[in-house]
Protein backbone atom coordinates (compact mmCIF):
# COMPACT_ATOMS: atom_id res chain seq x y z
CA UNK A 1 0.00 0.00 0.00
CA UNK A 2 1.33 3.39 -0.91
CA UNK A 3 0.91 6.51 1.23
CA UNK A 4 0.85 10.20 0.64
CA UNK A 5 0.64 13.28 2.78
CA UNK A 6 0.14 16.84 2.39
CA UNK A 7 -2.32 19.30 3.59
CA UNK A 8 -4.92 21.27 1.82
CA UNK A 9 -7.12 24.24 2.01
CA UNK A 10 -9.79 26.03 0.26
CA UNK A 11 -12.01 28.92 -0.37
CA UNK A 12 -14.76 30.36 -2.34
CA UNK A 13 -16.54 33.17 -4.15
CA UNK A 14 -19.66 35.00 -5.20
CA UNK A 15 -21.51 36.13 -8.41
CA UNK A 16 -22.11 39.59 -9.54
CA UNK A 17 -20.64 42.87 -8.43
CA UNK A 18 -21.73 46.43 -8.63
CA UNK A 19 -18.96 49.03 -8.75
CA UNK A 20 -19.66 52.70 -8.54
CA UNK A 21 -18.69 54.71 -11.61
CA UNK A 22 -19.50 58.40 -11.58
CA UNK A 23 -20.82 60.07 -14.72
CA UNK A 24 -20.22 63.58 -16.00
CA UNK A 25 -22.46 66.16 -17.67
CA UNK A 26 -25.45 64.98 -15.64
CA UNK A 27 -26.56 66.47 -12.29
CA UNK A 28 -26.02 63.89 -9.59
CA UNK A 29 -28.59 63.40 -6.87
CA UNK A 30 -26.86 60.93 -4.54
CA UNK A 31 -23.25 59.80 -4.44
CA UNK A 32 -22.96 56.05 -4.07
CA UNK A 33 -20.84 56.54 -0.97
CA UNK A 34 -24.01 57.79 0.72
CA UNK A 35 -25.58 54.34 0.66
CA UNK A 36 -26.95 53.82 4.17
CA UNK A 37 -27.00 50.84 6.48
CA UNK A 38 -29.77 51.77 8.87
CA UNK A 39 -31.86 48.67 8.26
CA UNK A 40 -30.83 45.69 10.36
CA UNK A 41 -32.73 42.88 8.66
CA UNK A 42 -31.36 41.24 5.52
CA UNK A 43 -32.87 41.55 2.07
CA UNK A 44 -32.21 39.35 -0.98
CA UNK A 45 -28.74 39.09 -2.45
CA UNK A 46 -30.06 37.90 -5.82
CA UNK A 47 -29.92 39.74 -9.12
CA UNK A 48 -33.20 41.69 -8.85
CA UNK A 49 -34.71 41.54 -12.34
CA UNK A 50 -38.24 42.69 -11.50
CA UNK A 51 -40.00 44.53 -8.67
CA UNK A 52 -43.80 44.65 -8.52
CA UNK A 53 -46.48 45.92 -6.14
CA UNK A 54 -48.37 43.35 -4.09
CA UNK A 55 -51.49 43.81 -2.02
CA UNK A 56 -51.60 45.86 1.20
CA UNK A 57 -48.50 47.83 0.33
CA UNK A 58 -46.26 44.78 -0.04
CA UNK A 59 -43.45 44.67 -2.58
CA UNK A 60 -42.59 41.58 -4.66
CA UNK A 61 -39.02 40.99 -5.81
CA UNK A 62 -37.79 38.37 -8.31
CA UNK A 63 -34.60 37.41 -10.05
CA UNK A 64 -32.10 34.69 -10.90
CA UNK A 65 -29.17 34.24 -8.53
CA UNK A 66 -26.82 32.36 -10.83
CA UNK A 67 -26.97 29.73 -13.55
CA UNK A 68 -28.69 27.32 -11.17
CA UNK A 69 -31.48 29.10 -9.37
CA UNK A 70 -33.10 32.28 -8.07
CA UNK A 71 -35.80 33.39 -5.66
CA UNK A 72 -38.93 35.46 -5.18
CA UNK A 73 -39.31 37.65 -2.08
CA UNK A 74 -42.03 39.72 -0.47
CA UNK A 75 -41.29 42.84 1.55
CA UNK A 76 -44.06 43.76 4.00
CA UNK A 77 -43.99 47.40 5.08
CA UNK A 78 -46.49 46.63 7.84
CA UNK A 79 -43.83 44.65 9.70
CA UNK A 80 -41.24 46.54 11.76
CA UNK A 81 -37.90 46.87 10.03
CA UNK A 82 -35.01 45.56 12.05
CA UNK A 83 -36.93 42.55 13.42
CA UNK A 84 -35.65 40.20 10.74
CA UNK A 85 -39.12 39.39 9.37
CA UNK A 86 -39.66 42.15 6.85
CA UNK A 87 -38.51 39.98 3.91
CA UNK A 88 -40.08 36.59 3.19
CA UNK A 89 -38.74 34.10 0.65
CA UNK A 90 -41.89 32.99 -1.21
CA UNK A 91 -40.22 30.47 -3.50
CA UNK A 92 -38.18 28.50 -0.96
CA UNK A 93 -40.70 25.62 -0.92
CA UNK A 94 -40.92 25.36 -4.71
CA UNK A 95 -37.35 24.29 -5.36
CA UNK A 96 -34.34 25.62 -7.23
CA UNK A 97 -35.30 27.48 -10.39
CA UNK A 98 -34.31 30.63 -12.25
CA UNK A 99 -37.19 32.86 -11.19
CA UNK A 100 -37.41 35.98 -13.35
CA UNK A 101 -40.72 37.85 -12.87
CA UNK A 102 -43.56 38.00 -10.33
CA UNK A 103 -47.17 39.26 -10.24
CA UNK A 104 -49.95 39.38 -7.68
CA UNK A 105 -53.19 39.53 -9.64
CA UNK A 106 -56.47 41.14 -8.56
CA UNK A 107 -57.70 37.81 -7.15
CA UNK A 108 -54.70 37.56 -4.84
CA UNK A 109 -52.95 34.86 -6.87
CA UNK A 110 -49.17 35.25 -6.85
CA UNK A 111 -47.46 34.17 -10.10
CA UNK A 112 -43.78 33.29 -10.44
CA UNK A 113 -42.18 32.95 -13.88
CA UNK A 114 -38.99 31.01 -14.47
CA UNK A 115 -36.64 30.69 -17.42
CA UNK A 116 -36.20 26.96 -16.88
CA UNK A 117 -39.48 25.53 -15.60
CA UNK A 118 -42.48 27.51 -16.82
CA UNK A 119 -44.83 29.20 -14.32
CA UNK A 120 -45.75 28.60 -10.67
CA UNK A 121 -48.46 30.25 -8.63
CA UNK A 122 -50.13 30.27 -5.24
CA UNK A 123 -53.85 30.25 -5.91
CA UNK A 124 -54.55 33.02 -3.40
CA UNK A 125 -52.65 35.23 -1.00
CA UNK A 126 -54.65 33.95 1.98
CA UNK A 127 -53.33 30.44 1.39
CA UNK A 128 -49.82 31.86 1.11
CA UNK A 129 -50.13 33.78 4.38
CA UNK A 130 -51.45 30.69 6.12
CA UNK A 131 -48.44 28.71 4.93
CA UNK A 132 -50.47 26.15 3.00
CA UNK A 133 -48.95 24.46 -0.04
CA UNK A 134 -51.58 25.44 -2.56
CA UNK A 135 -49.18 25.71 -5.49
CA UNK A 136 -49.89 25.02 -9.16
CA UNK A 137 -47.34 24.57 -11.91
CA UNK A 138 -47.84 25.25 -15.64
CA UNK A 139 -45.46 24.07 -18.36
CA UNK A 140 -45.66 23.28 -22.07
CA UNK A 141 -47.50 20.09 -21.08
CA UNK A 142 -50.38 22.30 -19.93
CA UNK A 143 -50.37 24.44 -23.07
CA UNK A 144 -47.78 27.12 -22.19
CA UNK A 145 -45.90 28.20 -25.34
CA UNK A 146 -42.46 27.67 -23.80
CA UNK A 147 -40.94 26.93 -20.39
CA UNK A 148 -38.71 29.99 -20.67
CA UNK A 149 -40.96 32.77 -19.31
CA UNK A 150 -39.53 36.26 -18.81
CA UNK A 151 -42.64 38.35 -18.12
CA UNK A 152 -46.13 38.13 -16.65
CA UNK A 153 -48.89 40.75 -17.05
CA UNK A 154 -52.58 41.07 -16.11
CA UNK A 155 -54.83 43.01 -18.51
CA UNK A 156 -57.96 45.03 -17.69
CA UNK A 157 -60.18 41.97 -18.08
CA UNK A 158 -58.14 39.95 -15.59
CA UNK A 159 -56.53 37.77 -18.26
CA UNK A 160 -52.92 36.77 -17.54
CA UNK A 161 -50.35 37.14 -20.33
CA UNK A 162 -46.94 35.49 -20.37
CA UNK A 163 -43.96 36.48 -22.46
CA UNK A 164 -42.16 33.22 -23.30
CA UNK A 165 -39.22 32.17 -25.40
CA UNK A 166 -41.59 31.02 -28.15
CA UNK A 167 -44.27 33.71 -28.29
CA UNK A 168 -47.08 35.04 -26.08
CA UNK A 169 -49.26 32.82 -23.91
CA UNK A 170 -52.74 34.01 -22.89
CA UNK A 171 -54.17 32.31 -19.77
CA UNK A 172 -57.87 32.48 -18.94
CA UNK A 173 -58.79 30.58 -15.77
CA UNK A 174 -62.51 30.72 -16.68
CA UNK A 175 -61.94 28.29 -19.55
CA UNK A 176 -61.93 24.50 -19.06
CA UNK A 177 -58.65 22.77 -18.27
CA UNK A 178 -56.78 22.06 -21.47
CA UNK A 179 -58.24 25.17 -23.10
CA UNK A 180 -56.95 27.75 -20.63
CA UNK A 181 -53.92 28.67 -22.74
CA UNK A 182 -53.93 30.34 -26.16
CA UNK A 183 -50.61 31.05 -27.81
CA UNK A 184 -49.65 33.76 -30.30
CA UNK A 185 -46.61 34.25 -32.50
CA UNK A 186 -45.74 37.31 -34.51
CA UNK A 187 -45.74 36.45 -38.23
CA UNK A 188 -43.62 39.50 -39.09
CA UNK A 189 -40.30 38.84 -40.78
CA UNK A 190 -37.33 40.24 -38.82
CA UNK A 191 -36.11 43.61 -40.08
CA UNK A 192 -32.59 43.34 -38.68
CA UNK A 193 -31.73 39.92 -37.26
CA UNK A 194 -31.88 36.95 -39.59
CA UNK A 195 -33.10 34.74 -36.76
CA UNK A 196 -36.91 35.01 -36.77
CA UNK A 197 -37.01 33.21 -33.41
CA UNK A 198 -35.85 36.39 -31.65
CA UNK A 199 -39.06 38.16 -32.68
CA UNK A 200 -40.96 35.71 -30.48
CA UNK A 201 -38.55 35.65 -27.56
CA UNK A 202 -40.71 37.98 -25.45
CA UNK A 203 -39.21 40.26 -22.79
CA UNK A 204 -42.15 42.52 -21.77
CA UNK A 205 -45.89 43.05 -22.39
CA UNK A 206 -48.26 45.93 -21.54
CA UNK A 207 -51.83 46.83 -22.54
CA UNK A 208 -52.49 50.47 -23.42
CA UNK A 209 -55.68 52.46 -22.82
CA UNK A 210 -57.11 51.40 -26.18
CA UNK A 211 -56.61 47.67 -25.49
CA UNK A 212 -53.57 47.16 -27.74
CA UNK A 213 -50.69 45.02 -26.55
CA UNK A 214 -47.21 46.53 -26.79
CA UNK A 215 -44.60 43.79 -26.84
CA UNK A 216 -40.82 43.92 -26.38
CA UNK A 217 -38.70 41.10 -27.75
CA UNK A 218 -35.06 40.21 -28.19
CA UNK A 219 -35.67 40.97 -31.85
CA UNK A 220 -38.18 43.57 -33.18
CA UNK A 221 -40.67 45.19 -30.79
CA UNK A 222 -44.29 45.18 -32.05
CA UNK A 223 -47.92 46.14 -31.31
CA UNK A 224 -50.76 43.59 -31.42
CA UNK A 225 -54.34 44.88 -31.72
CA UNK A 226 -55.96 41.46 -31.55
CA UNK A 227 -55.77 40.94 -35.31
CA UNK A 228 -52.66 42.61 -36.70
CA UNK A 229 -49.00 42.61 -35.69
CA UNK A 230 -47.24 45.91 -36.41
CA UNK A 231 -43.47 46.13 -36.05
CA UNK A 232 -42.34 49.32 -34.30
CA UNK A 233 -39.99 51.34 -36.50
CA UNK A 234 -38.50 54.81 -36.74
CA UNK A 235 -37.31 55.97 -40.15
CA UNK A 236 -37.63 52.38 -41.31
CA UNK A 237 -35.42 50.99 -38.53
CA UNK A 238 -36.80 48.60 -35.87
CA UNK A 239 -36.57 49.03 -32.12
CA UNK A 240 -34.43 46.06 -31.09
CA UNK A 241 -33.99 44.19 -27.81
CA UNK A 242 -36.68 46.17 -25.97
CA UNK A 243 -36.92 45.15 -22.30
CA UNK A 244 -39.31 47.78 -20.97
CA UNK A 245 -42.43 49.55 -22.28
CA UNK A 246 -44.60 51.96 -20.26
CA UNK A 247 -47.68 54.13 -20.90
CA UNK A 248 -47.57 57.49 -19.11
CA UNK A 249 -50.46 59.54 -17.70
CA UNK A 250 -50.96 61.32 -21.02
CA UNK A 251 -51.19 58.10 -23.02
CA UNK A 252 -47.68 58.31 -24.47
CA UNK A 253 -45.70 55.10 -24.82
CA UNK A 254 -42.10 54.99 -23.56
CA UNK A 255 -39.63 52.31 -24.59
CA UNK A 256 -35.97 51.48 -24.82
CA UNK A 257 -33.64 48.58 -25.47
CA UNK A 258 -31.60 47.57 -22.43
CA UNK A 259 -28.49 46.44 -24.29
CA UNK A 260 -29.18 49.19 -26.79
CA UNK A 261 -28.11 47.75 -30.12
CA UNK A 262 -27.47 51.10 -31.75
CA UNK A 263 -27.54 49.76 -35.30
CA UNK A 264 -29.38 52.83 -36.54
CA UNK A 265 -30.98 55.73 -34.72
CA UNK A 266 -33.14 53.65 -32.37
CA UNK A 267 -30.79 53.41 -29.38
CA UNK A 268 -31.66 55.30 -26.18
CA UNK A 269 -34.97 56.28 -24.53
CA UNK A 270 -37.93 57.04 -26.83
CA UNK A 271 -41.48 58.39 -26.46
CA UNK A 272 -44.34 57.56 -28.83
CA UNK A 273 -47.16 60.12 -29.02
CA UNK A 274 -50.40 58.73 -30.54
CA UNK A 275 -52.02 62.20 -30.49
CA UNK A 276 -49.59 63.45 -33.15
CA UNK A 277 -50.30 60.65 -35.58
CA UNK A 278 -47.92 58.18 -33.98
CA UNK A 279 -44.54 59.91 -33.98
CA UNK A 280 -41.45 58.83 -32.04
CA UNK A 281 -39.34 61.37 -30.14
CA UNK A 282 -35.90 60.55 -28.80
CA UNK A 283 -35.80 61.72 -25.18
CA UNK A 284 -32.30 60.63 -24.21
CA UNK A 285 -29.29 58.70 -25.40
CA UNK A 286 -29.54 56.73 -22.15
CA UNK A 287 -31.06 53.29 -22.43
CA UNK A 288 -33.52 51.68 -20.02
CA UNK A 289 -34.01 48.19 -18.69
CA UNK A 290 -37.02 49.41 -16.68
CA UNK A 291 -39.22 52.53 -16.96
CA UNK A 292 -41.80 53.90 -14.49
CA UNK A 293 -43.64 57.18 -13.89
CA UNK A 294 -44.07 58.28 -10.28
CA UNK A 295 -47.02 60.05 -8.67
CA UNK A 296 -45.44 63.45 -9.35
CA UNK A 297 -45.09 62.70 -13.06
CA UNK A 298 -41.32 62.13 -13.11
CA UNK A 299 -39.98 59.34 -15.33
CA UNK A 300 -37.47 56.95 -13.76
CA UNK A 301 -35.25 54.46 -15.57
CA UNK A 302 -32.62 51.86 -14.80
CA UNK A 303 -30.18 50.84 -17.50
CA UNK A 304 -27.20 51.79 -19.59
CA UNK A 305 -25.91 55.34 -19.64
CA UNK A 306 -24.77 54.84 -23.23
CA UNK A 307 -26.59 52.27 -25.42
CA UNK A 308 -23.28 51.36 -27.03
CA UNK A 309 -21.72 50.47 -23.65
CA UNK A 310 -23.96 48.49 -21.29
CA UNK A 311 -21.16 48.14 -18.73
CA UNK A 312 -21.94 51.57 -17.25
CA UNK A 313 -25.48 51.86 -15.88
CA UNK A 314 -27.49 54.12 -13.59
CA UNK A 315 -30.74 54.92 -11.82
CA UNK A 316 -31.94 58.06 -13.63
CA UNK A 317 -34.80 60.55 -13.09
CA UNK A 318 -36.34 62.75 -15.81
CA UNK A 319 -38.02 65.80 -14.24
CA UNK A 320 -41.79 66.06 -14.77
CA UNK A 321 -41.76 69.84 -15.42
CA UNK A 322 -39.39 69.55 -18.37
CA UNK A 323 -40.35 66.05 -19.41
CA UNK A 324 -41.88 66.95 -22.78
CA UNK A 325 -39.38 69.68 -23.67
CA UNK A 326 -36.52 69.21 -26.10
CA UNK A 327 -34.02 68.97 -23.22
CA UNK A 328 -35.60 67.46 -20.09
CA UNK A 329 -33.72 67.86 -16.82
CA UNK A 330 -31.93 64.59 -16.08
CA UNK A 331 -30.60 63.59 -12.65
CA UNK A 332 -28.43 60.56 -12.11
CA UNK A 333 -29.23 59.18 -8.67
CA UNK A 334 -26.79 56.27 -8.53
CA UNK A 335 -24.39 54.62 -10.96
CA UNK A 336 -22.75 51.22 -11.22
CA UNK A 337 -22.36 48.16 -13.41
CA UNK A 338 -25.89 46.74 -13.42
CA UNK A 339 -29.35 48.11 -12.55
CA UNK A 340 -32.59 46.25 -13.33
CA UNK A 341 -36.00 46.17 -11.55
CA UNK A 342 -37.76 49.46 -10.67
CA UNK A 343 -40.85 50.46 -8.65
CA UNK A 344 -42.43 53.38 -6.79
CA UNK A 345 -43.73 52.12 -3.43
CA UNK A 346 -46.94 53.37 -1.79
CA UNK A 347 -44.94 55.78 0.39
CA UNK A 348 -43.37 57.40 -2.70
CA UNK A 349 -39.92 55.84 -2.25
CA UNK A 350 -38.18 54.41 -5.31
CA UNK A 351 -37.08 50.78 -5.15
CA UNK A 352 -34.53 49.48 -7.62
CA UNK A 353 -32.54 46.31 -8.06
CA UNK A 354 -29.02 45.57 -9.16
CA UNK A 355 -26.82 42.50 -9.52
CA UNK A 356 -26.51 42.04 -5.75
CA UNK A 357 -29.87 42.95 -4.24
CA UNK A 358 -32.45 45.67 -3.77
CA UNK A 359 -32.20 49.36 -2.76
CA UNK A 360 -34.62 52.03 -1.58
CA UNK A 361 -34.26 55.75 -2.43
CA UNK A 362 -36.42 57.95 -0.17
CA UNK A 363 -35.57 61.31 -1.73
CA UNK A 364 -32.96 64.04 -2.01
CA UNK A 365 -30.73 64.37 1.03
CA UNK A 366 -31.60 60.93 2.42
CA UNK A 367 -29.26 57.93 2.28
CA UNK A 368 -30.04 55.09 -0.09
CA UNK A 369 -30.92 51.96 1.88
CA UNK A 370 -29.04 48.85 0.80
CA UNK A 371 -31.05 45.95 2.23
CA UNK A 372 -28.27 43.43 1.77
CA UNK A 373 -24.89 45.00 2.57
CA UNK A 374 -25.10 45.75 6.27
CA UNK A 375 -22.47 46.43 8.90
CA UNK A 376 -21.99 43.24 10.89
CA UNK A 377 -23.67 41.10 8.23
CA UNK A 378 -20.59 40.16 6.22
CA UNK A 379 -19.21 37.25 8.27
CA UNK A 380 -19.94 33.62 7.40
CA UNK A 381 -18.81 30.79 9.67
CA UNK A 382 -17.65 27.58 8.01
CA UNK A 383 -19.74 24.57 8.99
CA UNK A 384 -16.99 22.05 9.71
CA UNK A 385 -19.39 19.07 9.67
CA UNK A 386 -20.80 19.83 6.22
CA UNK A 387 -17.49 20.93 4.72
CA UNK A 388 -14.83 18.54 3.45
CA UNK A 389 -11.33 18.45 1.99
CA UNK A 390 -10.19 15.34 0.12
CA UNK A 391 -6.66 15.00 -1.21
CA UNK A 392 -5.60 12.87 -4.16
CA UNK A 393 -2.08 11.80 -5.08
CA UNK A 394 -0.50 9.25 -7.40
CA UNK A 395 2.70 7.33 -7.90
CA UNK A 396 5.43 8.80 -10.05
CA UNK A 397 5.55 5.63 -12.19
CA UNK A 398 2.57 3.62 -13.43
CA UNK A 399 1.85 -0.07 -13.07
CA UNK A 400 1.80 -2.00 -16.35
CA UNK A 401 0.57 -5.29 -17.69
CA UNK A 402 2.02 -5.59 -21.15
CA UNK A 403 1.08 -2.38 -22.94
CA UNK A 404 -1.91 -1.76 -20.68
CA UNK A 405 -1.61 0.77 -17.85
CA UNK A 406 -3.11 -0.96 -14.83
CA UNK A 407 -2.82 1.88 -12.29
CA UNK A 408 -0.95 5.04 -11.38
CA UNK A 409 -1.20 4.09 -7.72
CA UNK A 410 -3.71 6.85 -6.98
CA UNK A 411 -4.46 7.34 -3.33
CA UNK A 412 -6.96 9.56 -1.54
CA UNK A 413 -7.52 10.78 1.98
CA UNK A 414 -9.06 13.61 3.91
CA UNK A 415 -8.20 16.30 6.43
CA UNK A 416 -10.59 18.09 8.77
CA UNK A 417 -11.25 21.80 9.01
CA UNK A 418 -10.85 23.03 12.57
CA UNK A 419 -12.60 26.37 12.09
CA UNK A 420 -12.95 29.14 9.52
CA UNK A 421 -14.71 32.30 8.52
CA UNK A 422 -15.43 34.10 5.24
CA UNK A 423 -16.01 37.78 4.63
CA UNK A 424 -18.62 38.55 1.97
CA UNK A 425 -19.63 42.00 0.79
CA UNK A 426 -22.27 42.68 -1.89
CA UNK A 427 -22.35 38.97 -2.77
CA UNK A 428 -18.60 39.04 -3.32
CA UNK A 429 -15.94 37.15 -1.40
CA UNK A 430 -13.52 39.74 0.01
CA UNK A 431 -11.60 37.84 2.67
CA UNK A 432 -11.46 35.00 5.11
CA UNK A 433 -9.28 32.49 6.90
CA UNK A 434 -9.31 28.74 7.52
CA UNK A 435 -7.57 26.59 10.14
CA UNK A 436 -6.92 22.92 9.32
CA UNK A 437 -6.35 20.25 11.96
CA UNK A 438 -3.14 18.46 10.89
CA UNK A 439 -3.80 15.66 13.39
CA UNK A 440 -6.70 14.46 11.22
CA UNK A 441 -4.84 13.67 8.00
CA UNK A 442 -5.61 10.10 7.03
CA UNK A 443 -5.83 7.87 4.02
CA UNK A 444 -9.10 6.36 2.76
CA UNK A 445 -8.99 2.60 2.15
CA UNK A 446 -11.55 0.68 0.10
CA UNK A 447 -11.25 -2.44 2.27
CA UNK A 448 -12.00 -2.55 5.99
CA UNK A 449 -8.96 -4.56 7.03
CA UNK A 450 -6.31 -3.33 9.47
CA UNK A 451 -3.76 -0.88 8.11
CA UNK A 452 -0.58 0.67 9.38
CA UNK A 453 -0.70 4.31 10.38
CA UNK A 454 0.67 6.91 8.01
CA UNK A 455 4.37 7.74 8.31
CA UNK A 456 4.99 10.50 10.80
CA UNK A 457 6.51 13.12 8.54
CA UNK A 458 4.41 16.03 9.85
CA UNK A 459 5.54 17.47 13.15
CA UNK A 460 1.97 17.76 14.46
CA UNK A 461 3.15 18.38 18.01
CA UNK A 462 5.04 21.49 16.94
CA UNK A 463 2.68 22.49 14.06
CA UNK A 464 -0.78 21.03 14.85
CA UNK A 465 -2.60 23.60 12.72
CA UNK A 466 -2.10 24.81 9.15
CA UNK A 467 -3.72 28.03 7.97
CA UNK A 468 -4.91 29.73 4.84
CA UNK A 469 -5.72 33.46 4.64
CA UNK A 470 -7.30 35.09 1.57
CA UNK A 471 -5.44 38.06 0.13
CA UNK A 472 -7.22 38.50 -3.22
CA UNK A 473 -10.31 37.26 -5.06
CA UNK A 474 -10.89 37.70 -8.80
CA UNK A 475 -14.42 37.27 -10.15
CA UNK A 476 -15.12 35.55 -13.45
CA UNK A 477 -18.37 34.81 -15.25
CA UNK A 478 -21.37 33.96 -13.09
CA UNK A 479 -20.27 32.10 -9.93
CA UNK A 480 -16.68 31.39 -11.08
CA UNK A 481 -13.84 32.94 -9.08
CA UNK A 482 -10.09 32.71 -8.56
CA UNK A 483 -8.83 32.80 -4.96
CA UNK A 484 -5.32 33.84 -3.89
CA UNK A 485 -4.00 33.58 -0.36
CA UNK A 486 -1.20 32.68 2.04
CA UNK A 487 -0.95 28.96 2.87
CA UNK A 488 1.12 28.07 5.94
CA UNK A 489 2.23 24.47 6.59
CA UNK A 490 4.95 23.45 9.08
CA UNK A 491 5.76 27.11 9.61
CA UNK A 492 6.40 27.71 5.90
CA UNK A 493 4.16 30.26 4.13
CA UNK A 494 3.63 30.31 0.37
CA UNK A 495 1.19 32.15 -1.92
CA UNK A 496 -1.25 29.89 -3.78
CA UNK A 497 -4.05 30.56 -6.28
CA UNK A 498 -6.88 28.20 -7.22
CA UNK A 499 -10.24 28.27 -9.06
CA UNK A 500 -13.57 27.78 -7.31
CA UNK A 501 -17.31 28.14 -7.77
CA UNK A 502 -19.59 29.65 -5.15
CA UNK A 503 -23.33 30.11 -4.90
CA UNK A 504 -25.91 30.98 -2.28
CA UNK A 505 -28.09 27.99 -1.42
CA UNK A 506 -30.62 30.40 0.11
CA UNK A 507 -31.09 33.75 -1.63
CA UNK A 508 -32.03 35.23 1.74
CA UNK A 509 -28.33 35.20 2.51
CA UNK A 510 -28.35 32.10 4.66
CA UNK A 511 -25.87 29.51 3.34
CA UNK A 512 -22.95 29.66 0.92
CA UNK A 513 -21.56 26.56 -0.78
CA UNK A 514 -18.20 26.43 -2.55
CA UNK A 515 -16.62 23.87 -4.83
CA UNK A 516 -12.88 24.36 -5.33
CA UNK A 517 -9.76 22.53 -6.48
CA UNK A 518 -6.20 23.25 -5.38
CA UNK A 519 -3.04 21.65 -6.81
CA UNK A 520 0.14 21.90 -4.73
CA UNK A 521 3.76 20.94 -5.10
CA UNK A 522 4.33 19.47 -1.66
CA UNK A 523 8.10 19.99 -1.78
CA UNK A 524 7.50 23.76 -1.62
CA UNK A 525 6.63 23.13 2.04
CA UNK A 526 9.59 20.81 2.68
CA UNK A 527 7.62 17.56 2.31
CA UNK A 528 10.00 15.20 0.49
CA UNK A 529 8.67 11.80 1.58
CA UNK A 530 9.27 9.53 -1.46
CA UNK A 531 9.34 12.62 -3.69
CA UNK A 532 10.45 12.80 -7.30
CA UNK A 533 13.62 14.50 -6.13
CA UNK A 534 14.53 11.26 -4.31
CA UNK A 535 13.63 8.86 -7.09
CA UNK A 536 17.02 7.18 -6.85
CA UNK A 537 16.10 6.11 -3.29
CA UNK A 538 12.40 5.20 -3.71
CA UNK A 539 12.28 3.79 -7.25
CA UNK A 540 8.81 2.57 -8.20
CA UNK A 541 7.49 3.68 -4.78
CA UNK A 542 8.16 7.31 -5.65
CA UNK A 543 5.16 9.57 -5.12
CA UNK A 544 4.42 12.50 -7.46
CA UNK A 545 5.10 15.92 -6.01
CA UNK A 546 1.75 17.17 -7.33
CA UNK A 547 -1.13 16.72 -4.89
CA UNK A 548 -4.69 17.77 -5.70
CA UNK A 549 -7.23 18.84 -3.11
CA UNK A 550 -10.96 18.70 -3.76
CA UNK A 551 -12.71 21.23 -1.55
CA UNK A 552 -16.32 21.58 -0.48
CA UNK A 553 -17.04 24.46 1.86
CA UNK A 554 -20.40 25.21 3.46
CA UNK A 555 -20.55 28.50 5.34
CA UNK A 556 -23.48 30.04 7.18
CA UNK A 557 -24.45 33.40 8.60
Amino acid sequence: MKYIHVYALCLMSVLLTACAQRQTKVPTGINQSAVGTEIKNIGPNIMVRNIKKGSNGTILIAGPNNLSYGDVFRYDARLPEGKGKTFTNLSSKIGSHRFWDVLEDRQGNIWFTTTDSGVYYYNNSAALSAGTKSIQHFTTKDGLADNRVMSVYEDKAGVIWFGTGAGISHYDASLPKGQSFRNFKSPNAPLFYKDAHLNNDITTIIEDKTGKLWVGTRGDAFVYDGKKYTTLTHNGQPFLDVWSIMEDKKGNIWLSGFNGFNVSQTGGLWRYDPSTGGTFTKVSQRGAYAIIQDKAGNIWTTGSVNPANARVQALTRYDAKSLYSKQPVVTEIMSGKAFFGLLEANDGSIWFGDATGVYRYAGQGKPITDFYSKVGQKKYSIDTKQSAIVWQASMYLGGWEGTKLISDGSSTGNVAILKGELSIENSELVGGAVDVDMNTIKQIFEDEGPHNKLPDFFDVKKFPVSTFAITKVESGNHENIKVTGKLTIEGITKTVTFPAQMYFKDGMDGTVEINGALILNRTDWGIYYRSEKRFDESGDLTISNQVKFFIKIVAKK
